[in-house]
């Protein structure tokens, strides 16, 4: 999302599209962006919850945990889930590729990334949509304005993957240990700054004790 340059503070928001709990705060995030676009410049780092070797198929045993962990977060944020793709005996819970194409549409077009990433969240979780089929990106990216060939070549790009390991690195460098994470920078210090799913209104507190401790 581009920002006035001149702002100094800025927030680095961890996340990631396979994150329940992401997608339950996307909401929040969106208010929190417009109540504070004056003050803070708001960039994004791609979390890797489930990648590499912690990828896995989806048994019987993971789809229990997923389901229970889902409605936890339903009830919590009040964001509706759709359960039926845990039925599925072939799905491989990898979000590697989901990230992925989040970074193809920022390389793209700045502007519409947030759009993208909670539009794919809301694919998998509320339409059950397959996460990790590159046709679920192609449609995406044509609904947010970019056309399929143009984003198809960003992502099988090898700088791509490259940048979307990156990515995962950068954020495990800030102490990123759970999704969402919100990361501050003054310019000067950086940390973070909230952990986890928070309310508007516990989030807007934090920012306001953060505003008055570096009296801004």
């Amino acid at each position: 999302m581009q920002q006035n340059d001149s702002l100094q503070h800025s927030i680095l928001y961890a996340v990631d599209p396979l994150c329940p709990w992401s997608y339950g705060f996307a909401p929040v995030f969106e208010r929190i962006q417009e109540e504070y676009k004056d003050k803070i410049r708001f960039s994004l780092v791609l979390g890797g919850l489930r990648f590499g070797e912690s990828a896995e198929l989806l048994t019987p045993e993971l789809a229990r945990i997923l389901k229970h962990e889902w409605k936890d977060a339903e009830a919590l944020t009040k964001q509706s889930f759709q359960l039926g793709i845990l039925e599925q005996k072939d799905f491989r819970y990898d979000s590697f590729p989901a990230c992925r194409a989040v970074i193809s549409a920022q390389k793209i077009n700045s502007e519409i990334t947030f759009q993208y990433l909670h539009t794919l969240s809301k694919t998998f979780f509320y339409e059950n949509q397959d996460p990790t089929s590159a046709e679920t990106f192609f449609k995406i990216a044509e609904t947010v304005g970019i056309p399929k060939k143009e984003f198809q070549s960003v992502f099988e790009d090898k700088d791509t993957e490259m940048e979307t390991q990156n990515d995962f690195y950068y954020g495990f460098s800030l102490g990123v240990s759970a999704f969402p994470s919100l990361v501050f920078s003054d310019g000067a210090e950086s940390g973070i700054l909230a952990r986890g799913y928070h309310s508007y209104e516990q989030l807007d507190s934090i920012l306001k004790d953060y505003f008055r401790a570096v009296r801004f």
